[in-house]
């Protein structure tokens, strides 16, 4: 009888202990899908921008975050995303949420996208897609745009609003350095807005090959949490300063920049830093640079003034400053591409800058991520 009075004190102390663990913890968000469970610490996660509505799209997390007045409301797992490194890879950046149908049929394959919100011209976010006759679409396929699960997309489609501010992005929390290298930003305290091959649409012809009316980023942009304290850029390898251009000062729309020349491996490499707020006073053409040392501040410098925001650009803008580094890794040490082509924009073709008309590999640019991890 005592062993049992003891087992029971035992037992009912240890459940006590427990909840007033649990009850120190933060708040778990967490949604249970067909056999997929989804938990994510909700304090550890905080708003990219401050705005009264926004959706971040986590890429690496395979997860989206709702926050209304900066404050995590809800998450919910995306099913599928497009493949990397193809031209219609989800596009990464800011956008605003535009038109939503709860029907509706794909304008590029004969199946139905239901519960689809519009976040970027042909990206779409929905339930998993079905053709005519009703046969569920390959789990593995996607045309770049994200899919919910189908028991998650309803509850989606009806929390979004037209215009929504929406971040698509990726952590760095998984990029893995190789260590010959620094990494051009404080990896702890940015993470990548841009990706590489991201599509920008240029033209609306409506050909029949899509990607005729998009161009591809040549390099990542790099933005900072606004919590970051190290906004210094950093010289990834050692080298001579090939060029440092001002900004106003035939700088394209790049703004600040400075291109660097490595010897890596018996073959010239140039990095490319643009958009700087300022370049470090001292630096020189000519000068030989050390791995890791400071290049000068992220900014959001082009065209004469800081001319980057989020939303409407131009130097007589007042939005938020979309603050980042743009950065490349390329064959020549140029601002254009280092392979001659031509960018459709505006209804002409003009001189490719920061993003060329398919994908950027051909045109004698480098993946950074992969180049500053191999």
């Amino acid at each position: 009888m005592k062993i049992k009075i003891l087992f029971l004190l035992v037992f009912l102390i240890l459940i006590l202990y427990i909840a007033k663990i649990f009850s120190l913890l933060p708040t778990i968000y967490f949604i249970s899908l067909e056999n997929n469970i989804i938990i994510t610490s909700a304090n550890k996660i905080k708003p990219k921008i401050y705005e009264a509505r926004v959706w971040e799209i986590n890429l690496s997390k395979n997860q989206i975050y709702f926050f209304e007045n900066c404050e995590l409301k809800e998450i919910f797992p995306i099913a599928y995303q497009s493949p990397e490194g193809v031209w219609y890879q989800t596009p990464t950046g800011y956008f605003r949420i535009g038109i939503k149908k709860e029907k509706h049929i794909s304008s590029l394959f004969p199946v139905y996208m239901n519960y689809a919100v519009q976040i970027y011209e042909d990206f779409f976010i929905h339930e998993i897609p079905y053709y005519l006759n009703g046969e569920r679409v390959s789990t593995n396929f996607t045309g770049g745009c994200i899919r919910l699960w189908n028991k998650v997309a309803p509850e989606f489609f009806k929390k979004v609003k037209t215009g929504d501010l929406v971040i698509i992005y990726k952590d760095l929390d998984d990029v893995i350095l190789n260590p010959r290298f620094v990494f051009p930003v404080n990896k702890n305290e940015f993470y990548l807005r841009q990706r590489f091959n991201s599509p920008l649409r240029s033209s609306w012809s409506n050909n029949k090959d899509r990607r005729l009316d998009y161009l591809q980023h040549a390099g990542i942009d790099l933005a900072p949490s606004p919590e970051a304290k190290d906004l210094n850029v950093y010289n990834i390898y050692e080298g001579k300063i090939e060029k440092i251009i001002k900004n106003g000062y035939k700088d394209h729309g790049m703004g600040n920049v400075v291109i660097i020349e490595h010897l890596i491996d018996n073959k010239k490499i140039y990095s490319l830093y643009a958009h700087l707020a300022q370049i470090r006073e001292d630096l020189r053409q000519g000068d030989f640079i050390k791995k890791g040392e400071i290049i000068g501040k992220v900014g959001a410098t082009g065209y004469g003034c800081n001319w980057w925001h989020i939303g409407e650009d131009g130097c007589d803008k007042k939005g938020i400053l979309d603050v980042h580094l743009h950065f490349e890794i390329k064959v020549k040490p140029v601002l254009e591409s280092p392979v001659e082509v031509k960018c459709f924009i505006n209804g002409e073709y003009k001189t490719c800058y920061g993003y060329v008309p398919d994908n950027p590999e051909k045109f004698g640019y480098i993946n950074p991520i992969k180049f500053l991890s191999e």
